[in-house]
C-alpha cells in the first residue's frame, strides 16, 4: 500500500550475519566424490585452487579478502550461476542481507552499473526500506527452515532502477535462493501453532509483533544469498497507470497528467516520447469547447477548423488507430506542419471507444521515423478501456464544475431516483455563497431490499487463453513455412537459427503462456522474422506468393494474426448482447410492477443490481408484495436467458455458455450515491458483507467438494437463512408446473468464503425440452402467483 506505515523499532538488522563459502565448498566436495557428475573434475580442480588460500575457507570473510581474490571467486561462482547465461541473466550474489554484491553477471553490470543509475525500493513508505527488506527476507527464510512454511513470495518489495540523465526507469522483482545460507539458533525456538501463524500473517505490518513471536537476535546467518532479478516493468507500470487513472483528478491536474506521461514513456521504452490525450463527444462541434485537451499540439496552436481532414479526424471517423511511420511523407496541413516544427517524426493516434461511442483519444509522438509500431501500441491494449473510462469520468467531472449543478449529475442517474437529485440540487442552490464551495447533501436511500443476479460466461479465461495460443501457434507456423521453403533454395545459417527460435516459441505456446510471453513472441516476429521477408523476396521471387499469403492473413489494424481471438471476442459479445437485451427489455416492463433502481454492468458476462423500497419512490406506496413480484420475475428471466443462449450457441464461432446465480438478501440495507464514481454503493460497515458475498459467490464451491455451485443449464439461488428460501421454493414449484424448470431441486451447503460464511444454495435445472414459451414474461400472471402465496 502507498504510504503504509510498518511498525518496526529496529534501526539496524537485529541479527549477526557473515559471508562464507563453507556451504559452496561442501557441495564441491560432494561433486568431487560423485564419479557420475559431469562437473567432478572441475570441482576437484577448484578445491585444489582454494587449498592455497585458507582465508577463503573462514566462517566469516571480509570484503577485503573478496576483493583480493575476486578472479578466483568468479570462477567459484560457475558452480552457482550458469556462466553461459552471464550475458542474458540478471544475477548477483551478496553476503546475507548486505546490499553490496560480491559477484554479478555481465548483464547485471550492464543494467545496474553506471554513474547516474540509482537502485531503490519503489514503495513509497516512511520506513527505512532496505532495513525492512532485509528483515522480511530473514523471516521468509526462517519460516521455511524452522517451521516448514513457504510463502509464495520472495522479496516483498519492487525495486526501481532509474537514470535521471536519460529519463530512464525500470522495475524489478528479486527471486532469492538461500541454498548457500545457513542459520544457527541460540537457545530454543518457540513452537508456533496454526493460530500463531495466522496471527502473524494477519499482522504483516507489525514487525515488532513478529519479533516478539520469533526473536531475530537468536539467529546468526552465514553463507551468501543468490539473487535473480526479473524485469517486471510492464506489469508494474500497467498496474500503476490503472491506479492513476482511477483517480478522477489525475487527468485534470497537470501534475497528475505528468505522472501518467512518465509512466507511458517507461512502458513504451521511449524516454523522450511525446504523449497526449483529449476527451470529446462530437469531433466537429465540441472540439474547441473541450477543457480536457492535453494533446501534443496545444489547442491554441491549431484551431478546430484546422483539424478537419487531418489524421485526427480520420481516426475519429473511422474509429481506428492511425499510425504514421514518417510524418514527412504526409501532405502538408496545419497538424503535419506543427508536428515537424516540434520534431515529431512518427505518430500514432488511438480513438477511445466506449459502447460504440468515441469518448476521447490518446496519442504518441516520437522524434525518430518508424520509432512507433503496432506491437508497442498493443502493449496498451488492456489500458485503452481504462483510459476511455477515465477520460469520460474526468470529462464529466469538469463539466460538472462548468455547467449547472445538477444537470450533468442526472444524466447518469436512473430515472427512478432522478427526483431525489433534483431535490438535493434545489436545496444546494438555496444555500448562501458564491457557489464555489457549495456542496450537495449526501444522497442516501435507507431500508431498501437488494436483488442481485449474474449470468457469467463459463471458462471465459480458459477459452480466451486457448484462442491466444491458437493464433500465436498459427502465426508462428506460417512464418516457419516461409523460412523452411527459403532453406530449400538458399543456404543461409540465419534461417536455421530463426527456425530453431520459432520451434522454441511454439514449445512455449504449447506448454502454456506466462505473463509477457505473448508480447515477446510478437516482438520476435516483428523485429526478427518479418524484416527478413523483404530480403527473401529479392533473392527468391518464388517465395513472394507465400509471403503475400502470410500478410493477407494478418489483422489490418494490429498487424498480427487475430482470428481465434476475434472469434472468441465476437462470441462473448454476442452472448453479453443477448443477455443485456433480455434484461433491459424485461426490466423496463418490470418497472410497471413497482418503480425500482436498476443497474447492470458487463465483464465476462452480465451482472445487475436492483434495489426496491419506499425511500426510492416519491409517489408510490411500498408493499412487500412488490419485492416478491420481482424475485419471481428474476427467476423467470433467468430461464429465458438460459434458453436464448442455448438457441444462440450453434451460431457462435466459439462454443460458450453461461452459468447463472441469484443472491437472496432479505434484510433491508442502505445505499449511498458516491459523487466521485457517480454510482450507488452499499452504505454502512454491516452491509459490506453483502458486497463481499456478491464478489465471491460465482466461484463458491459445494462444501466438501471441488464442484462449483454454478453450473451450465442450472440456476443457483444463494441464501443465508431458511426462511428466505421458503418463499423461493413456492416460486420454483410454480415454474416447474409451467414447464420452465425440471423437477430436480438440489440443496447444498457452500464452503465458507473469505468474509462470508454460512451460505447455502438451491440449484434448479432449466427445462430446455418443454414447448412452453417465455417470449414475453406475463407480469399479470406473476402478480396472481404472488397473491396466492
Amino acid at each position: 500500500m502507498m504510504n503504509e506505515k510498518i511498525k518496526c523499532s529496529f534501526d539496524k538488522l537485529p541479527f549477526n550475519s557473515s559471508l562464507s563459502f563453507e556451504y559452496l565448498f561442501a557441495e564441491l566436495k560432494r561433486i568431487k566424490k560423485d564419479a557420475s557428475n559431469p562437473l567432478q573434475s572441475l570441482a576437484n580442480e577448484m578445491l585444489n585452487k582454494v587449498e592455497s588460500f585458507p582465508e577463503l575457507q573462514e566462517k566469516a570473510i571480509e570484503f577485503d579478502t573478496v576483493e583480493k581474490h575476486k578472479d578466483l571467486i568468479r570462477q567459484m561462482m560457475v558452480f552457482v550461476f550458469n556462466p553461459l547465461n552471464s550475458d542474458i541473466e540478471l544475477s548477483s550474489a551478496v553476503p546475507p542481507f548486505f546490499p553490496k554484491p560480491f559477484y554479478y553477471s555481465n548483464k547485471f553490470a550492464e543494467v545496474f552499473k553506471g554513474e547516474n543509475k540509482k537502485l531503490e525500493i519503489a514503495k513509497d513508505m516512511d520506513n527505512n526500506m532496505r532495513l525492512l527488506a532485509g528483515i522480511f527476507q530473514a523471516y521468509l527464510i526462517i519460516l521455511k527452515r524452522f517451521y516448514d512454511v513457504e510463502l509464495n513470495i520472495d522479496m516483498p518489495f519492487v525495486y526501481k532502477l532509474s537514470d535521471p540523465s536519460k529519463n530512464f526507469t525500470k522495475y524489478y522483482k528479486v527471486l532469492v535462493n538461500h541454498k548457500y545460507t545457513d542459520i544457527k539458533v541460540k537457545g530454543k525456538l518457540k513452537k508456533l501453532t496454526g493460530k500463531d501463524l495466522k496471527s502473524l500473517f494477519d499482522n504483516t505490518s507489525d514487525l515488532d509483533y513478529w519479533n516478539k513471536m520469533i526473536p531475530l537476535d537468536k539467529f546468526t546467518f552465514t553463507g551468501f544469498l543468490c539473487f535473480n532479478w526479473i524485469d517486471i516493468t510492464y506489469e508494474h507500470v500497467v498496474s500503476q497507470l490503472k491506479s492513476d487513472l482511477l483517480d478522477k483528478h489525475s487527468i485534470i491536474s497537470q501534475a497528475g497528467f505528468e505522472r501518467i506521461k512518465q509512466k507511458v514513456q517507461t512502458l513504451m521504452e521511449i524516454p523522450d516520447l511525446e504523449f497526449g490525450l483529449a476527451a470529446f463527444s462530437d469531433f466537429e462541434s465540441t472540439l474547441n469547447q473541450n477543457v480536457i485537451w492535453k494533446s501534443i499540439i496545444p489547442q491554441s496552436d491549431v484551431s478546430c477548423e484546422q483539424m478537419a481532414n487531418t489524421i485526427y479526424e480520420k481516426a475519429y471517423s473511422q474509429k481506428k488507430i492511425i499510425l504514421t511511420d514518417d510524418v514527412r511523407a504526409l501532405d502538408s496541413d496545419p497538424v503535419v506542419d506543427e508536428f515537424l516544427k516540434r520534431g515529431i517524426m512518427s505518430h500514432a493516434v488511438i480513438p477511445l471507444v466506449l459502447e460504440d461511442e468515441i469518448v476521447g483519444m490518446i496519442e504518441f509522438g516520437a522524434k525518430v521515423p518508424g520509432r512507433l509500431n503496432f506491437v508497442q501500441i498493443k502493449r496498451f491494449h488492456e489500458l485503452f478501456p481504462v483510459f476511455a473510462i477515465a477520460l469520460k469520468r474526468s470529462n464529466e467531472e469538469v463539466n460538472d464544475r462548468i455547467q449547472a449543478i445538477i444537470q450533468e449529475e442526472c444524466t447518469a442517474i436512473h430515472p427512478s431516483v432522478e427526483w431525489r437529485f433534483w431535490e438535493a440540487a434545489g436545496k444546494m442552490l438555496d444555500q448562501p455563497g458564491d457557489g464555489e464551495h457549495l456542496k450537495m447533501e449526501p444522497i442516501v436511500f435507507n431500508e431498501v431490499v437488494p436483488i442481485y443476479g449474474a449470468s457469467d460466461i463459463r471458462n471465459s479465461s480458459v477459452e480466451r487463453n486457448h484462442a491466444i495460443q491458437a493464433d500465436l501457434r498459427e502465426h508462428l507456423n506460417l512464418a516457419k513455412q516461409i523460412l523452411v521453403s527459403a532453406q530449400v533454395n538458399k543456404e543461409m545459417p540465419l534461417l536455421d537459427q530463426l527456425v530453431y527460435k520459432i520451434d522454441v516459441h511454439l514449445d512455449t505456446v504449447k506448454k502454456g503462456l506466462k505473463a509477457g510471453d505473448e508480447v515477446s513472441i510478437l516482438e520476435f516476429i516483428k523485429n526478427e522474422i518479418e524484416p527478413l521477408f523483404d530480403r527473401l523476396k529479392e533473392r527468391d521471387p518464388e517465395i513472394e506468393k507465400s509471403i503475400d499469403i502470410y500478410y493477407n492473413k494478418m489483422d489490418e489494424e494490429l498487424g498480427v494474426l487475430y482470428r481465434k481471438r476475434k472469434d472468441f471476442e465476437d462470441s462473448l459479445t454476442a452472448i453479453n448482447d443477448t443477455v443485456g437485451k433480455i434484461l433491459d427489455e424485461e426490466q423496463e416492463r418490470a418497472q410497471n410492477v413497482y418503480p425500482h433502481y436498476y443497474e447492470k454492468y458487463r465483464t465476462d458476462g452480465v451482472e445487475y443490481n436492483i434495489y426496491v423500497g419506499q425511500s426510492l419512490v416519491k409517489d408510490h406506496v411500498y408493499d412487500p408484495l412488490y419485492i416478491k413480484n420481482l424475485r419471481l420475475w428474476q427467476l423467470i428471466v433467468k430461464v429465458e436467458i438460459a434458453r436464448k443462449i442455448r438457441e444462440l450457441r450453434p451460431s457462435l464461432k466459439v462454443d460458450l455458455d453461461v452459468t447463472q446465480l441469484v443472491l437472496v438478501h432479505s434484510n433491508p440495507l442502505s445505499i449511498a450515491f458516491r459523487q466521485d464514481e457517480k454510482k450507488f454503493d452499499v452504505a454502512g460497515a454491516y452491509n459490506i458483507r453483502y458486497e463481499i458475498t456478491k464478489k465471491r459467490i460465482d466461484k463458491a464451491l459445494i462444501n466438501g467438494t471441488n464442484e462449483r455451485i454454478t453450473q451450465v443449464g442450472k440456476i443457483a439461488v444463494i441464501y443465508s437463512h431458511p426462511e428466505e428460501i421458503a418463499e423461493y421454493k413456492r416460486y420454483i414449484e410454480f415454474m416447474i408446473a409451467k414447464g420452465y424448470l425440471k423437477d430436480n431441486i438440489e440443496d447444498f451447503e457452500l464452503e465458507d468464503l473469505k468474509g462470508a460464511s454460512g451460505l447455502r444454495a438451491l440449484r434448479i435445472e432449466v427445462d430446455f425440452g418443454t414447448t412452453s414459451s417465455i417470449d414475453k414474461i406475463n407480469i399479470d400472471e406473476i402478480k396472481e402467483v404472488i397473491k396466492g402465496n
